[in-house]
């Protein structure tokens, strides 16, 4: 009678070769996640840039994205009555975020507290319902760990461009 199945040894040596690809495979897998993650961590920022800026197209009114004590806690969006750049009480809100998870986001000075767009779509800065200087910036969203990310440059004419960011950028962003 023939017995079919596997020896000691070839059963070992095939876990063997299994625990070496898995140890190969994870740190690449561990990658790809975190380069996910920055994804829609900048995917989500701009989708909210662009929220406002149409909330404020429609309405002809001046719209807000402020940020919560961080830009990684969250933001707000809502219509500015008194284009100061802070959500008062009367001030509807029109949509929250949460923090983010496994990302981190850096805004230069000019996008340091909020984005704010007038009727016509354009960035502005606080002041009245059409008026305050322009307001263009970058975010630089990367990594929590270090590594390429990705940057949202706001223009003059309140649009947004997305481009990829180094890790130095990352690394100076983070600095600064």
């Amino acid at each position: 009678m023939h017995s079919r199945g596997l020896t000691l040894l070839e059963l070992l040596i095939t876990l063997s070769i299994l625990a070496i690809l898995v140890a190969i495979g994870i740190p690449s897998f561990t990658t790809q996640i975190e380069s996910s993650r920055t994804h829609t961590a900048a995917d989500e920022l701009y989708q909210a840039i662009q929220l406002t800026r149409s909330k404020a197209i429609s309405a002809n009114r001046r719209a807000t994205m402020r940020r919560l004590a961080s830009w990684n806690a969250g933001w707000e969006v809502f219509f500015d009555r008194d284009f100061d750049g802070v959500r008062d009480a009367n001030e509807e809100l029109l949509f929250s975020s949460g923090a983010l998870q496994g990302a981190s986001i850096y805004a230069n000075s000019p996008l340091a507290n909020y984005v704010s767009f007038i009727g016509s779509g354009e960035s502005r800065f606080a002041g009245t319902v059409s008026s305050g200087g322009f307001q263009a910036g970058t975010f630089t969203v990367c990594p929590a760990d270090g590594g390429e990310g990705y940057q949202l440059v706001l223009a003059r004419s309140g649009r947004v461009r997305q481009s990829r960011a180094t890790a130095e950028e990352c690394r100076q962003a983070a600095a600064s």
